[in-house]
């Protein structure tokens, strides 16, 4: 396997040599020790896989992951989505239920006849949204983060790409946008962002932990997000924050919530990382070592934003 920087990008590597529907240990090995040392692999060529040959590769990559995040049968967020009627118009593939397809328009894809995209308004478009209440598309790290942990890693494979106009992302407001062609997905490295902190804040960030809704697929799935797509807008507790009536955050008494630290450390190379979760971030819990501190939601979503 053979790795190539991609252009004018700051983290991520491209791979060639590899053959996901039949690759061997040493390759997996590879794979999973670019993903930890680069972020983010993309390996071209690969319009031969079946659904059952991407789960197969998946699981071969990452064998100790329990479950396949998108999995409806599994995953609490896929699944209360298609309790209320499946309004995003995602959908499994009968043949592997491992593999969820979305996107926008009717596919006919191994036995899966459907209309994608559902009610997501703009769905792509800088003013469009990953949910139905509208707003910018949000930065997130894939999991309920309730229930279960979180997966080690994200894969995803493009079938066919839209041939629309693609759009500038301005998404730190600071007038430098980036340029997202249709249907991209973009990436952002909390590697990167916990090193361009400052050393107190890094001590401060590695002294917090976050603690997440109970199932947070049913209380956020209305809200939009913020401008920047770090923050979800909650009109409610932002009204109790602005006058000062906004509670500090205590535990939860459901035994399937979660809580996690603010910052990763990767086992395998000791990379650390800034990796909250902000659609499903509840409070934050700040000093773990000292006498800590625990803010509301609205002001604990601002930090993380922040």
């Amino acid at each position: 396997m053979q790795l190539q920087p991609i252009d004018d990008a700051p983290f991520g590597v491209l791979a060639f040599g590899v053959d996901c529907a039949s690759i061997d240990r040493t390759s997996i090995r590879a794979v999973r020790s670019a993903l930890h040392q680069e972020q983010l692999v993309v390996i071209r060529g690969q319009q031969h896989l079946t659904p059952e040959e991407e789960v197969r590769f998946y699981r071969a990559v990452y064998p100790e992951g329990t479950t396949v995040w998108r999995d409806q049968r599994e995953n609490p967020w896929e699944r209360y989505k298609v309790q209320q009627g499946n309004q995003a118009g995602t959908y499994q593939i009968p043949s592997e239920p491992g593999v969820l397809v979305i996107g926008k328009g009717g596919i006919d894809h191994y036995g899966l006849k459907v209309m994608l995209g559902g009610d997501r308004a703009a769905y792509g478009k800088a003013s469009g949204s990953q949910v139905l209440g509208g707003g910018t598309m949000q930065w997130h790290i894939d999991g309920a983060f309730y229930e279960h942990a979180p997966g080690h890693y994200t894969q995803m494979r493009c079938i066919e790409a839209p041939t629309g106009e693609g759009h500038w992302l301005d998404y730190l407001g600071d007038g430098n946008p980036l340029w997202c062609p249709a249907g991209a997905t973009a990436f952002a490295s909390g590697r990167a962002a916990y090193g361009l902190m400052t050393a107190k804040m890094r001590e401060r960030c590695l002294n917090t932990r976050v603690h997440y809704l109970p199932k947070p697929f049913e209380t956020t799935y209305p809200l939009a997000n913020t401008e920047n797509g770090l923050r979800v807008i909650d009109p409610e507790f932002e009204a109790r924050y602005e006058i000062g009536n906004e509670p500090p955050g205590s535990a939860f008494t459901d035994p399937a919530v979660q809580v996690y630290p603010l910052v990763w450390t990767c086992p395998e190379t000791g990379h650390q990382a800034l990796m909250p979760q902000p659609r499903c971030l509840a409070f934050l819990e700040i000093g773990v070592k000292a006498e800590p501190d625990f803010p509301g939601i609205t002001a604990s979503r601002m930090l993380a934003e922040s």
